[in-house]
């Protein structure tokens, strides 16, 4: 399993890369809990990031607006991202299927990887169900996909989803190419769980800030150093041919 941590400005994404993180992911907590960062920051993260490192840019819960989606999918390849995420809760499934359609569409002749993102949480928002995203990301001919959380209350991932129902959502994934990744308030006491699961990548921000505070922390590259630590003492760094083809894994 690789390290993503996601952070919000080039000194989390310093810390981040000082820590070991395999991944770094631009977003901005300020944005409906999960939301697109700026231009000008996604800019600054890579320009300073390794150009062989992945960059990913979230681009959060996502409106049912496949234009205005695609134009920003289109924007974050201009920025050079290694990979874009598209994340649906209130959207039925048809409009989801559009946007991300579109946001293909619109990364013809860009190296950038489209990833298709749900939510374990999705059923207390009335939204679109998480096991569907393997689905998506198939139809969309996505290349990797995400479940995430969007309740930030104490609950993390696997309180709205068992093992079970995650590892075959990872299995079904990795079965037709995808990269798989899971996050959601994760934190060190989830990685035994998550090692049997196996996600070709695991993302996290409270788990690696101060005081364990997402919003009001900020990352620590000692506090990516221990998480990465602990991922490779139960699983080590997966070297999947599958994954260096999708321009997941940058460090194997």
């Amino acid at each position: 399993m690789l390290l993503m941590v996601s952070v919000q400005d080039l000194n989390e994404a310093v810390e981040s890369v000082q820590g070991g993180a395999d991944i770094v992911d631009v977003k901005d907590l300020r944005e409906v809990t999960i939301g697109s960062n700026v231009p000008s920051v996604i800019k600054e993260v890579r320009e300073y990031v390794p150009q062989e490192m992945h960059v990913s840019v979230t681009l959060g819960v996502v409106p049912n607006q496949p234009g205005t989606i695609a134009m920003a999918v289109y924007g974050a390849a201009c920025l050079n991202a290694s990979s874009i995420k598209v994340g649906f809760l209130n959207t039925e499934y048809d409009m989801a299927l559009t946007i991300l359609k579109e946001c293909k569409k619109a990364l013809k002749g860009f190296q950038s990887k489209l990833i298709a993102a749900t939510f374990a949480d999705a059923p207390l928002y009335q939204g679109l169900a998480p096991e569907l995203v393997v689905d998506l990301a198939e139809k969309a001919l996505c290349n990797g996909i995400l479940i995430d959380t969007v309740t930030k209350d104490g609950r993390n991932l696997f309180d709205f989803m068992d093992e079970k129902t995650l590892k075959k959502v990872v299995e079904k994934g990795k079965s037709l190419n995808m990269s798989t990744a899971l996050s959601g308030s994760l934190k060190i006491e989830n990685f035994d769980e998550l090692a049997r699961i196996n996600p070709h990548i695991v993302g996290v921000r409270g788990a690696v800030c101060t005081n364990q505070e997402r919003e009001t922390g900020h990352v620590e590259a000692s506090a990516v150093k221990k998480v990465k630590e602990e991922i490779e003492k139960r699983v080590g760094v997966e070297r999947n041919p599958i994954c260096k083809s999708l321009s997941i894994y940058a460090s194997v």
